[in-house]
């Protein structure tokens, strides 16, 4: 009866023990991870949108605990070509390769308020020259 107890009773100190510690690891580890994941698309996001326009937008790319990927721009303006070239940049970056995406994504575009309105003395027409010459499109 008493190796039974102590058995039981050693059994249950372990399992303690390995939650009390092993869990925090795990979950800790499970975040870090989903941590290096976001990173990562966000920067291949960046390099491909960065390759096909120049460095004129910047995405901030998400991913909530129970939701599908967030991906949040900030554009110079909206131009219809520019837009559906850099939805498909979107697009490729979040196919992985794969003929449908394994993940869906949403997409929050905005526009950046026109420092000329804001009365500075630079205004945005620079970077809309360049995004238009990158997309092909008259200015």
């Amino acid at each position: 009866m008493e190796t039974g107890v102590m058995m039981t009773s050693t059994g249950a100190f372990a399992a303690l023990v390995f939650t009390m510690i092993g869990g925090p690891m795990v979950l800790v580890d499970w975040a870090r991870k989903r941590r290096e994941m976001v990173v990562a698309r966000q920067i291949a996001l960046t390099d491909a949108l960065d390759a096909r326009f120049g460095a004129i937008v910047a995405p901030v790319v998400a991913r909530p605990l129970f939701g599908s990927w967030e991906v949040r721009i900030a554009m110079p303006f909206l131009r219809s070509t520019v837009l559906a070239q850099m939805l498909s940049v979107i697009d490729d970056v979040f196919a992985d390769g794969e003929a449908m995406p394994s993940s869906a994504y949403r997409i929050t575009l905005t526009v950046a308020q026109d420092s000329r309105r804001a009365g500075l003395t630079r205004g945005l027409g620079g970077r809309e020259e360049q995004l238009a010459r990158a997309s092909g499109c008259a200015a």
